[in-house]
C-alpha cells in the first residue's frame, strides 16, 4: 500500500485481542472517502487490493482507479491483518461494503490504529 510493494507475508490477526472485539461490527464513513484500487504494476488491471482512504488519495502508477463512495455509505468489518513494514508492522482490516459496487473477490482494506480502532478519519462507529 501507498504506492509501493510489500513482500512481507501478511499474517491474519482477527482471533487476537484487540482486533477481535471490532470484527463484525459496522462504522458509517464520516468524510470524502475514496476506494483506491492497487494494481500488480506493470499489470494494471490485475488489482491487488483496495483501500478506503479519505482525502489526500494517491495517484500514482501503482492505482488502477479510485470509486468515490457514498457519504454515510455503512461498512462491516471482517477480519484484521498485519504485515511487517519499515517500522514496525500495518495492520489493517478487512471490510464489507455492501452496495458499493466493489468486486467481491479483491480484499478491501480499512486501515486502523495501535489500538485496533479503524481510522476515525474514514469512519465512526456506528450505535446498535
Amino acid at each position: 500500500m501507498g504506492g509501493t510493494l510489500n513482500s512481507s507475508p501478511l499474517t491474519e490477526i482477527t482471533q487476537r485481542k484487540p482486533w477481535v472485539d471490532f470484527i463484525g461490527s459496522e462504522c458509517r464513513l464520516v468524510t470524502d472517502v475514496r476506494a483506491i484500487a492497487w494494481n500488480d504494476y506493470p499489470d494494471k488491471t490485475k488489482i491487488l487490493e483496495v483501500t478506503l482512504m479519505a482525502p489526500p488519495w494517491v495517484k500514482n502508477r501503482f492505482v488502477s482507479y479510485e470509486t468515490p463512495l457514498k457519504p454515510d455509505q455503512t461498512v462491516r468489518i471482517v477480519s484484521a491483518w498485519q504485515q511487517f513494514a519499515f517500522f514496525g508492522y500495518n495492520r489493517h482490516y478487512v471490510v464489507s461494503v455492501p452496495g458499493a459496487g466493489l468486486a467481491d473477490d479483491i480484499p478491501v482494506w480499512l486501515d486502523m490504529n495501535a489500538d485496533g480502532v479503524p481510522d476515525p478519519q474514514v469512519c465512526e462507529p456506528v450505535d446498535k
